[in-house]
C-alpha cells in the first residue's frame, strides 16, 4: 500500500524548499518532497565562486534546449534548469533581486487579487536576512535567506560605477528599496562563504523534523485523480515506479517547464493538443503550457588591456589552489560570488520604470558559461527586463520520456528589437567613458563596426538569448487561459495546486530566484490558513 501524507510537493528548488520547510513547521502535517536530483553536496554548490565551473561543465542541471528559433537565426536556446535540492538556487548566479513594485502591481491590475506589491512585500521581508542594511521599511531580519553584499573590489567594477555615474546614471545603493533605477552595488543570496540556497535556508533546518520525507531521485510523471480530485502522485526512481497518497493537497513545484509538464502527462491541459500526442484528456485547461515569458539577454564584451580579470582563476593550477583555499579556510575566489556590482536602466524613450538590467561581468564566457574566452576582458550581460515575446511549452509525447517543445519565441516583435538596439547603445556609451580607460581594448562583440540599425539588429539575431527566467507557463487569473486561481488553485481540479515561477502572469523586471521564493512563503500561508 502507498505511504500516505497530507501534502506531497513534486519539486525540491527555490519554491519546494520553502514550501517544505514551512509546511512541516507545525508537527501534525506530514510532508513529502520529492526531488528529481540529487543531494546539494557539492563544494561547487556552496562555494559562491562555484558558478562557472557548474555551469562549464553542465552539473546538477536539466539540459533542455529549445525548439529553433525563428527570429534568432534558427537557432536552439539553451534552457537548463536545476537538477539538485534547492533547485536553480543552487546553481545560479546567486543575484538578490525582487524586481520592480509595478511588476506586482501589474499582477494586481490583471485581476490577481492578493498580488500587488503591497501584498507581497511582507513576504519579501519574512524570507530575508539582509545584512547590508537597506532603505528602512523594506527589508527584513532573522529570516532564512541571508543576503549579503561583497562589495565593489575589483578595478573593473569600480571603474563601471564610475562610468556609468559619469553617463548620467545615478548611484542606487538599494535597488529593492523606494527607487529602482541606477548602478547597484550586487546583493547575493550568499554569506560568510557560503552559497544561501533555498535548500540550506529551508530545507537543512527542517530535516531533523520527524513529520518531513525528502526523496532524490524521484522524477514526478504524473498526478494521481480521482473524481476531480488530486489524491497522489507518482514518480520514478532508480527505473522503478513509485507513488503516495496526499490526503490534503498535492503541490507542484517543479518550476516553469516541469510543472506544465507534468500536468500535462496527468491529462490536464489544452484537450486537442493532449489527443495530438496520445496523452490521456482529463481535464481541458488550455492555458497549461502558454504564456512562456523570460527575460531576453544581450551582450557587450571588450578586451581588456590591464591583467585585472577573473581570467587568470580559470587555469588549472589557480582553480586547483582555489579549492584548496575554500576547503580549508574559505577563503578566496571560491568564497567570493561573481557579482559585484550592475545596473538598472532607462533605455526606451518615455520608460518610467528600468526596461534594462546589466550584470557586469569581469571575465569573458560564451553560451551560460559553457564556453570560456581565455583572454582578459569584461563584459556587460544585459537583461531585456519586459519583453513582449510570448511563447510556449508543448508535450512531443505521452510520457515522460519524450522530450519537451520549448518554445522561447524571443525577438518575435519590433519593440523586442528596439529595445535590444536601445540597450547595446546604452552600455556602449557607458564603456566609453573615462574611468574604463586604463583598461578600454578592442571591443570583441557585437564589435567596433556594428553600428547601424540593421547590424545591430543582425547581431541581435545571431547572439541574443533567452536569459532561463521563465515564468507564466501555468499563469494566475481569472480567464480562460489561466491555470491556477490567485489562491494557486488549479482551476477545476480539487486538492491540487501550483506553487513556483509558472504562477506568475509576466516576469519581473529582474532575476527570478527572491520572486520565487516569495509566492512560496505566500502560498504557504494561504494553505495553512485554508
Amino acid at each position: 500500500m502507498a505511504d500516505s501524507y497530507d501534502f506531497i510537493i513534486a519539486g525540491g528548488g527555490s519554491a519546494g524548499c520553502a514550501l517544505a520547510g514551512r509546511l512541516s513547521e507545525n508537527p501534525r502535517n506530514r510532508v513529502l518532497l520529492l526531488e528529481a536530483g540529487g543531494k546539494d553536496n557539492s563544494v561547487f554548490i556552496h562555494a559562491p565562486g562555484g558558478l562557472l565551473p557548474i555551469m562549464y561543465r553542465g552539473m546538477f542541471q536539466w539540459m533542455h534546449v529549445s525548439v529553433p528559433q525563428a527570429n534568432a537565426g534558427g537557432r536552439q536556446m539553451y534552457t537548463p534548469r536545476g537538477k539538485v535540492l534547492g533547485g536553480s538556487s543552487s546553481i545560479n548566479g546567486m543575484v538578490y533581486d525582487r524586481g520592480a513594485a509595478a511588476d506586482y502591481d501589474g499582477w494586481r491590475q490583471l485581476g490577481n487579487e492578493g498580488w500587488s506589491y503591497d501584498d507581497v512585500l511582507p513576504y519579501f521581508k519574512k524570507l530575508e536576512d539582509f545584512q547590508p542594511g537597506g532603505e528602512e521599511g523594506y527589508h527584513g531580519r532573522g529570516g532564512p535567506v541571508l543576503v549579503s553584499r561583497p562589495g565593489i573590489h575589483n578595478p573593473l567594477a569600480k571603474a563601471f560605477r564610475d562610468a556609468s555615474i559619469a553617463a548620467g546614471v545615478p548611484y542606487n545603493d538599494d535597488p529593492s528599496g523606494s527607487q529602482r533605477e541606477g548602478v547597484v552595488p550586487a546583493d547575493v543570496t550568499a554569506s560568510a562563504g557560503r552559497r544561501w540556497s533555498a535548500a540550506r535556508a529551508y530545507l537543512t533546518p527542517a530535516l531533523k523534523r520527524p513529520n518531513l520525507r525528502v526523496i532524490t531521485g524521484a522524477n514526478v510523471e504524473r498526478v494521481i485523480m480521482e473524481d476531480g480530485r488530486a489524491t497522489g502522485v507518482s514518480w520514478r526512481r532508480a527505473g522503478q515506479l513509485e507513488q503516495a497518497n496526499a490526503t490534503r493537497e498535492v503541490i507542484l513545484s517543479a518550476g516553469a517547464i516541469h510543472s506544465p509538464w507534468i500536468l500535462m502527462l496527468s491529462g490536464i491541459g489544452d484537450a486537442e493538443h493532449l489527443r495530438q500526442v496520445g496523452a490521456p484528456v482529463v481535464h481541458h485547461l488550455p492555458g497549461v503550457g502558454q504564456n512562456y515569458r523570460d527575460h531576453v539577454a544581450v551582450s557587450v564584451k571588450q578586451y581588456c588591456t590591464q591583467p585585472v580579470s577573473l581570467f587568470n582563476v580559470f587555469h588549472p593550477l589557480v582553480a586547483a589552489k582555489a579549492v584548496a583555499n575554500f576547503l580549508l579556510f574559505r577563503k578566496g575566489p571560491l568564497a567570493s560570488p561573481p557579482a559585484e556590482i550592475g545596473a538598472y536602466l532607462k533605455t526606451m524613450p518615455g520608460a518610467e520604470y528600468p526596461d534594462v538590467k546589466v550584470h557586469f561581468a569581469m571575465a569573458l564566457y560564451e553560451a551560460m558559461g559553457r564556453k570560456l574566452i581565455m583572454d582578459h576582458g569584461y563584459f556587460a550581460h544585459i537583461d531585456l527586463l519586459n519583453p513582449e515575446s510570448v511563447g510556449e511549452i508543448k508535450l512531443t509525447g505521452s510520457d515522460a520520456s519524450a522530450p519537451l517543445a520549448i518554445d522561447p519565441n524571443i525577438l518575435s516583435t519590433p519593440k523586442d528589437m528596439a529595445m535590444g538596439r536601445a540597450a547595446i547603445r546604452a552600455v556602449r556609451n557607458i564603456f566609453a567613458q573615462a574611468p574604463f580607460d586604463p583598461f578600454r581594448g578592442e571591443e570583441l562583440a557585437p564589435g567596433a563596426s556594428i553600428q547601424s540599425d540593421d547590424e545591430l539588429d543582425a547581431y541581435l539575431r545571431e547572439t541574443a538569448i533567452s536569459d532561463i527566467h521563465a515564468v507564466g507557463t501555468c499563469r494566475m487569473g481569472h480567464d480562460p487561459m489561466a491555470v491556477v486561481d490567485p489562491q494557486l488553485r488549479v482551476r477545476g481540479i480539487a486538492g491540487l495546486r501550483v506553487v513556483d515561477a509558472s504562477v506568475m502572469p509576466r516576469v519581473p523586471g529582474g532575476n527570478t530566484n527572491v520572486p520565487t521564493m516569495m509566492v512560496a512563503e505566500k502560498a504557504a500561508d494561504m494553505i495553512l490558513n485554508a
